[in-house]
């Protein structure tokens, strides 16, 4: 058994293995299923040779024979498919390479029928068959180059020059290998570029980025070193000891073992690090600054802050020129620029009007979108049916107004937050995977900042309430008794018909001026009232009865007090003109647990603001269902209030629920952050839709009555069937 053997026996099990893990990934694609039977034809063929240099049988060099024979078939066959043009159609054997094959089978047949063993031992034959084989591999390499050649597209065409290149060098260096046999000594090194080579276009299936294969020549240098290092450690313990010494040879074994044990994880990372710094600095360099970007962000709780620090990161990575990070709106409705590298992106990007791009994102949310994959998807449907196409150039035209070529969305449980795009105007594929995996990881940080700085902010809002509750007691009766004895000053004043003036008597009337002021006095006092009552409801504890009720019930009784004449609203303006109410019900609603007088409130509150958002008129929709459950939650009573009036500008959805802020010349801007409180006591929800000019939908969530919760699978079934 010689080194040419071995090498054959390690080329049979590599390229065996290497043909079982393409086949299993994906056996629907052909250029897959032809790629594994080549793997196994060489699989064959190394394995008679390696079982017939050792055990020198005839039968297994005829099972050589017919392997080499169907070798060169097998290449081109695979690479004919894994190079075709879908419109230019080609047979997958040449018809040249048929009637060869077949009159080396019938050779073959023959020499076994008949027991001619000496004819396939013949300098003839073997010339023959040696060409045949040789002949056919370097055809296949000729596919390769008319395809190198016809391809305009510059990253797939330096692709298909290293297939070139490296299948080259593989076929050369394996004829080589037969060198020895005619008494020329030559290192045995073409079993071993052959595997390599087999595993290189196993990686060039799955991966279709350049990068990615330069970066997988920089994984297989890590490995070969590693590999290196660990076999000269082993060397030195082991190989000094005599043979005759076993005892010995088992004990530094042993110790070898442990010591290489030990050293695996550390200097597996060393080596990984050095071969990055050499072969890729700056791939080596932008992962230090991401991760050094991912632990900054780990101690910022402020937005703006690590928004800023993200940008900056980014910038001085010196792999981006672009950079443009969108965050969520209030209402869900799309996502708005919180911050940008290179020229200004467009401000908002809309979820409705640029629904291809976000159902492409939806669809790899946890992966990218990158404006390479959309060529490569662009040119693989060719003279596919239009609107394909048009989705794919929708797609590239929201990357385009982005300023990215890489967009990677920001998710949190399990729901889009945020976009982060990426693009380096200098290269045309500037992220191999590993390097968008770092950008994946920046993403994940970002997500959890916002989570972050969302609580944080809860936290705030939630200190600040329990110092406005702490406060309002006293306030109440700083303010109040003041009020009503000025109230009651300014009431006493003012003359009651004809009468004597109870303190200036007869004669001794007020001037209608005075009255005017003192009518004002009246009216500002009752207003401050209303407001320290309104504020004492905010900060009050929840001391609300919540009883089993009917949902529908409540609107229904909440639509009659709204329809006209109008009535005055919890801010004590007076609601808008008369407009039309419809109320769509669902039926069989589930009961809620909830406080009827305080629901009533809230439905009361919602729909005199619709009301009062259509000064021209309008209709007011109340309806209600049941909405459907999500992973992790159960299902959920909705009331949907929807008008048709001027709409909310976005700016202003961010402030609706903070105490006192109101657009309405007379309100107090505490009638939805009661109706808030009073949601989410019960356990719910209130969501905002409004678009200026359209209308607005303020959305109740609630949860179910206890007692219905077991039948939760009937209740979801109900939902989705609505």
């Amino acid at each position: 058994m010689n080194i040419q053997s071995l090498s054959a026996l390690l080329a049979a099990i590599v390229s065996f293995a290497i043909g079982s893990s393409v086949v299993l990934r994906d056996r629907r694609q052909r250029a897959y299923r032809l790629f594994a039977v080549f793997c196994f034809v060489l699989c064959l063929w190394h394995i008679t040779t390696f079982l017939q240099a050792t055990l020198e049988w005839d039968s297994v060099y005829f099972v050589s024979l017919v392997a080499s024979v169907a070798i060169p078939i097998a290449s081109m066959r695979f690479f004919r498919v894994f190079l075709a043009d879908e419109r230019a159609a080609r047979a997958a054997t040449p018809r040249w390479m048929v009637p060869l094959a077949v009159g080396f089978i019938v050779a073959i047949g023959y020499a076994i029928a008949f027991r001619k063993y000496r004819l396939h031992h013949s300098w003839t034959f073997t010339l023959a068959l040696g060409g045949y084989v040789f002949g056919g591999l370097y055809a296949s390499m000729l596919e390769l180059y008319g395809k190198y050649r016809s391809t305009l597209a510059r990253v797939e065409k330096t692709r298909i020059k290293f297939l070139l290149i490296g299948g080259l060098a593989s076929i050369t260096f394996a004829a080589t290998d037969f060198l020895p046999k005619l008494g020329l000594p030559f290192p045995a090194v073409g079993n071993v570029l052959t595997i390599i080579y087999l595993y290189f276009i196993s990686q060039t299936l799955f991966r279709y980025r350049l990068l990615d294969l330069t970066e997988l020549l920089g994984r297989m240098v890590v490995i070969a070193t590693f590999v290196l290092i660990l076999a000269a450690i082993y060397g030195l313990l082991v190989a000094w000891i005599p043979a005759d010494q076993s005892g010995v040879f088992f004990f530094n074994t042993l110790v070898a073992s442990f010591v290489i044990l030990i050293l695996f994880d550390p200097l597996r990372t060393a080596v990984e690090g050095q071969v990055q710094k050499w072969m890729f600095r700056e791939k080596y360099e932008l992962k230090a600054r991401i991760d050094a970007l991912r632990h900054v962000l780990t101690n910022v709780i402020d937005l703006k802050e690590a928004v800023r620090i993200t940008i900056s990161s980014l910038e001085e990575s010196r792999r981006v020129t672009h950079a443009s990070l969108y965050l969520v709106d209030a209402d869900g409705g799309g996502f708005e620029l919180h911050g940008h590298l290179g020229p200004r992106p467009v401000e908002r990007i809309d979820a409705a009007a640029r629904r291809p791009f976000f159902e492409r994102i939806n669809a790899t949310r946890l992966g990218a979108v990158s404006i390479e994959q959309l060529e490569r998807e662009h040119s693989a449907k060719g003279a596919a049916p239009e609107p394909e196409t048009e989705t794919i150039d929708a797609i590239a035209r929201t990357l385009d107004e982005m300023n990215a070529a890489l967009c990677i969305p920001v998710v949190a449980d399990e729901q889009i937050i945020g976009l982060l795009g990426l693009k380096d105007e200098r290269v045309r594929e500037a992220y191999a995977t590993d390097e968008i995996d770092l950008f994946r990881g920046v993403a994940a940080q970002i997500a959890i900042t916002v989570q972050n700085s969302k609580l944080y902010e809860r936290m705030k809002e939630r200190d600040r309430l329990a110092a406005l509750g702490e406060m309002a007691a006293g306030l109440a009766h700083e303010i109040r008794n003041p009020l009503g004895a000025i109230k009651g000053a300014a009431q006493l004043l003012i003359p009651q018909g004809d009468a004597a003036h109870p303190l200036l008597g007869d004669g001794h009337g007020v001037p209608a001026e005075a009255r005017e002021f003192l009518g004002i006095i009246v009216e500002e006092a009752n207003r401050l009232n209303r407001v320290v009552s309104q504020f004492l409801d905010y900060a009050r504890p929840y001391r609300g009865e919540p009883q089993p009720l009917d949902v529908n019930e409540v609107v229904r009784k909440t639509a009659q007090l709204v329809t006209p004449p109008p009535l005055p609203s919890v801010d004590g303006t007076e609601a808008a003109p008369p407009v039309e109410v419809h109320l769509q019900l669902a039926d069989e609603l589930p009961r809620a647990r909830a406080d009827a007088e305080q629901l009533r409130q809230v439905f009361l509150n919602l729909a005199i603001n619709g009301v009062q958002a259509m000064p021209s008129g309008g209709k007011l929709t109340i309806s209600t269902a049941l909405r459907k459950a999500g992973r992790r939650s159960t299902p959920m009573l909705e009331v949907r209030f929807r008008d048709t009036g001027v709409g909310i500008p976005g700016q202003e959805l961010k402030n609706l629920f903070i105490p006192f802020y109101t657009t309405k010349d007379k309100g107090t801007g505490l009638g939805l952050p009661i109706s808030q409180r009073i949601i989410e006591n019960h356990g719910g929800t209130i969501e905002v839709r409004s678009r200026v000019g359209v209308g607005s939908t303020f959305t109740v969530v609630l949860p179910l009555f206890d007692d219905v919760k077991e039948a939760k699978p009937e209740l979801e079934a109900r939902a989705s069937s609505g």
